[in-house]
Formats: structure tokens, C-alpha cells, sequence
């Protein structure tokens, strides 16, 4: 009920009750009826010179990466929001496409409504160039020149061979399995770096704190060179690995499990703990392992 009091409106105890449930129900209701983020998936069929690039720059969400016949690169994608879009830009001479993730003018979308999703199938030849910030970047199966860059995102490679491979990151974990016969060039600040079966004529892994597995027989003749600055490297070879082996700690240790002839030359003196120098088999691949303040370890497979 409402009364009036010395020109005041008083409201009776029940009748403000059953006000304050219908205002809270109101309240509910409003949140229910929360329209959700807006989300969209597109696919395309890209025309692209051959020996041609792809570059793909996108922030967060996720970008994998297929082989593919043909030529054209087939890319599906899917925005999380209205607040984002993906541009698709080619070049005259369709020798470069870029795809580019970027917030529409006077938007500020959440980490959420920021992501986008890629999945491209690219043909064989096409050089490919990734960024990302917070994306994990997958690629699988592909060929050629191949750059990989990501602040946070982890980065994950497998089954590429007779490929010149790059990658980048500051703090996101880097993984290679089965790259075989491939130049590459891994460089990471802090994130761990962890090589399966990765073998080639060039192989440079440099990290500033994070620490490098490999597990394989570095084969192919090739210089394999792993340094770290406060980082672990852990080696692990199989009986059959024929390897010129040089491990160097400035005030880390060294560990070696693994059998190998001592050198009657070395370009160094070896001190007990800090350093070892040894060959297997023929020892026809070079590897040096390097470390300021980090532990080496080398073991058998």
C-alpha cells in the first residue's frame, strides 16, 4: 500500500518487498537477454602465383597450416565477434597475399572477441610468413621457405622436408618432429625448444633462457650448433649417430653418458665438468653445444 505523510509517499513494508523482487527479476531478465558475440566463418579459394607468398598476420585465436595441390590456397576462417575482421589483400601480379587480422575503426574487442581461427591449405612452393602474438601456429606437411613468428603462441612443425625453415618466439614452446634434410634457424627468448627427429645440412637452435631437447641421430652431414645462455640442453643420440661432438658451459656443467673416441686435436682444452669433445662412428656431422651458465647433458637413446 502507499500512504501519504507529511506531504511524503511511504511505501508499506509488503508493497516495498514485492517492488524490489520485480526490480530484481527485471535485472535477470536484462543479463538472459544479453545478446552473445557475434561469430562468423568464411572460406575462399585464392588464386596465387607459383613461387608466390603467403603472409598471414593475426593476433590471437589459432593458424594451421596444410599442404595442398593445385594453385590456389584454400583458407577457411572464423572471427569470434563483430568487432574484427579479416582483410584479404593480392598483389597484381598475384605473387603476394596477405591475410590480416585487425579491430574495426572505434572498436575495442575483449582478448576473447579479438581471436580469429585459421585453417589454409597451401600448395607446394609458396613461400609462407606467419605473426602471430597470442596464436599457437600448426603447420603440417608443408614445403619451401617457411617463416613462423609468435610472441606467446606455441609453435608446432612436423613432417617437412627439403625446407629452409625460420621461427621466432619470445616465450612460447617451439616444437619440430620428423624435418628432415631442412635448413633451420630457431630463436627464442625464453621458451623451451624441443627437436624430434631433426636433421639437415644447417640446424642453429639459440635461446636465452629456455632450455633445447633434441632426440635423434643428427645425420646428414650437417652442422648442428645449440646454444643457450641460462638454459638446460639435453642430447640424446642413438648408437648409430656418427657425430663430431664439442659440449662448452662458461659456469654451467657438462654431463656425457654417450660413448665417443676422444680427439687427438682439439681447438680447446676440455676441463672435467665444463667441457668434452669426442666423435662416433665416422663422425660425419659436427655438433656443438654451448651454454653460458645452463647444464648439458648428453645420453643414449
Amino acid at each position: 500500500m502507499l500512504e501519504t505523510m507529511n506531504n511524503r509517499i511511504r511505501i508499506a513494508p509488503r508493497t516495498r518487498h514485492a517492488l524490489l523482487l520485480t526490480a530484481a527479476a527485471g535485472f535477470s531478465f536484462g543479463i538472459c537477454m544479453a545478446a552473445p558475440a557475434a561469430e562468423t566463418h568464411k572460406e575462399a579459394k585464392l588464386e596465387i602465383a607459383a613461387g608466390g607468398t603467403l603472409n598471414i598476420v593475426n593476433g590471437a585465436g589459432s593458424v594451421t597450416l596444410h599442404s595442398g595441390s593445385g594453385h590456389q590456397i584454400l583458407v577457411s576462417y572464423t572471427v569470434h565477434s563483430d568487432k574484427v575482421e579479416v582483410d584479404q589483400n593480392t598483389s597484381d601480379n598475384k605473387q603476394r597475399l596477405e591475410l590480416r587480422t585487425h579491430a574495426l575503426p572505434n572498436q575495442k574487442p575483449t582478448a576473447d572477441e579479438a581471436k580469429a581461427d585459421y585453417d589454409i591449405t597451401v600448395p607446394a612452393g609458396v613461400s609462407v610468413n606467419v605473426s602471430t602474438a597470442s596464436a599457437p601456429i600448426t603447420v603440417d606437411s608443408l614445403s619451401g621457405d617457411i617463416g613462423l613468428s609468435s610472441e606467446t603462441g606455441q609453435i608446432s612443425v612436423t613432417n617437412i622436408a627439403k625446407s629452409h625453415l625460420r621461427v621466432r618466439s619470445m616465450t612460447g614452446a617451439v616444437g619440430l618432429n620428423n624435418v628432415t634434410a631442412s635448413i633451420i634457424d630457431i630463436q627464442s627468448a625464453g621458451g623451451a625448444v624441443q627437436l624430434s627427429n631433426v636433421t639437415g645440412p644447417r640446424i642453429a637452435v639459440g635461446t636465452t633462457s629456455g632450455d633445447i631437447h633434441y632426440s635423434g641421430d643428427c645425420s646428414g652431414g650437417g652442422d648442428y650448433v645449440l646454444t643457450t645462455h641460462s638454459g638446460a640442453i639435453d642430447m640424446t643420440l642413438p648408437p648409430t649417430a656418427s657425430v663430431d661432438l664439442t659440449a662448452r658451459s662458461t659456469s654451467g656443467t657438462v654431463e656425457n653418458a654417450f660413448p665417443l673416441r676422444e680427439k687427438t686435436h682439439n681447438t680447446f682444452v676440455p676441463q672435467q665438468g665444463r667441457s668434452f669433445a669426442g666423435t662416433s662412428n665416422s663422425g660425419s656431422s659436427s655438433v656443438e653445444l654451448q651454454s653460458f651458465s645452463g647444464k648439458i647433458r648428453v645420453k643414449k637413446l
